[in-house]
């Protein structure tokens, strides 16, 4: 199981957010979690936990599930990590614009990935190079204005030819620029006939799913990809990097990531996944919405702390090691000219 003390030195999360950093009241109500208030013009909120122990939360909207909750405890402990040198990266499948709206009620972020892994955001700038590797597949950022129906790429041809397979399809381009999302809305001939095109994909598009829909996204870009791209920008190994996850389209990320933490387990293949990994994290108050991401927080600070503690001391070990070494160099330097003086 996770160790709060044992095992490399941690330098960078990868978080997912929604079921992971914020939470929905349609989910952690069935894990005994209220909300017992929301104000959705101030955006914020408060929740309480089955012990009765109530936490202030901010409401983060977004475009097709409502606002979500993130607590003002979980920034403590971002902030808090980030304060210690941990680099705090999000990987999300949100579009740009809800992004854009969320991006200040977050803690605050080293790199935002978005729209499945197709962009990213580094320091508050566009990372051009990471997004150059797949504009064949789905064309140049500069074009993210024109219609799905006039971009000539491999994504929006193939976008173009679900629309027309498949009958009763929901497909959903809005503010994305380089995924789609797609989505039977429950219809089991649609879904058949989806998942026979998806048998057809052409090479250099990926499919995923999430959240009970199907994005489809440039094979290059995609979540793990994307913390590759991060981990060699920033100099970090895999085994120095956190992921904090909860569903499916998570499952390559973590494999990128040496620490697991999931606040939630929103699938039977997530479920599964833990079973077969008994070193990822799974908190006591799993499910419970900001608490359990809380609890995964609280472990991770607590790791990083006693690491840097044990650094500092084996810093502060070595230093006199080095003094007592220059000190005995220089009697044995003096011991010699004495010795010489003698000799004369």
């Amino acid at each position: 199981a996770f160790h709060p003390t044992v095992g490399p030195t941690i330098r960078a999360i990868m978080s997912d957010i929604d079921g992971t950093l914020v939470h929905y009241a349609k989910d952690f109500a069935h894990h005994g979690v209220k909300l017992i208030s929301s104000d959705e013009e101030a955006l914020t909120a408060t929740v309480e936990g089955p012990s009765g122990e109530r936490r202030r939360c901010r409401l983060l909207p977004s475009a097709t599930m409502g606002p979500a909750c993130i607590s003002e405890r979980t920034i403590e402990l971002v902030e808090a990590l980030r304060a210690r040198g941990v680099l705090f990266c999000v990987c999300t499948a949100a579009r740009k614009s809800t992004m854009m709206r969320r991006l200040d009620m977050l803690p605050t972020c080293d790199a935002v990935v978005c729209e499945g892994g197709s962009r990213m955001v580094v320091n508050g700038a566009l990372d051009i190079d990471f997004t150059k590797s797949f504009e064949t597949i789905c064309g140049p950022m500069s074009r993210e204005v024109v219609g799905e129906d006039d971009r000539p790429e491999p994504l929006w041809q193939y976008y173009r030819l679900l629309q027309e397979k498949v009958s009763g399809l929901s497909l959903d381009a809005n503010s994305y620029f380089g995924m789609f999302r797609a989505s039977a809305l429950g219809d089991e001939t649609t879904e058949d006939a989806l998942q026979e095109m998806i048998s057809k994909i052409p090479h250099g598009i990926s499919v995923n799913s999430n959240l009970g829909k199907t994005d489809f996204f440039p094979t290059l870009a995609g979540k793990a990809n994307a913390v590759m791209h991060l981990q060699k920008k920033f100099g970090i190994d895999i085994l120095e990097t956190v992921c904090l996850f909860d569903d499916d389209n998570d499952l390559l990320m973590a494999e990128q990531c040496g620490v697991h933490l999931l606040p939630s387990l929103t699938s039977f293949s997530i479920k599964n996944a833990v079973s077969r990994n008994p070193s990822w994290f799974v908190p006591k108050a799993v499910g419970q919405g900001v608490f359990a991401t809380e609890e995964c927080l609280e472990k991770l600070l607590s790791r990083v702390m006693t690491e840097q503690k044990m650094q500092a001391d084996v810093d502060l070990l070595l230093g006199e090691v080095k003094d007592e070494m220059s000190q005995q160099a220089s009697l044995d330097k003096k011991t010699d000219r004495g010795g010489e003086v003698e000799s004369r």
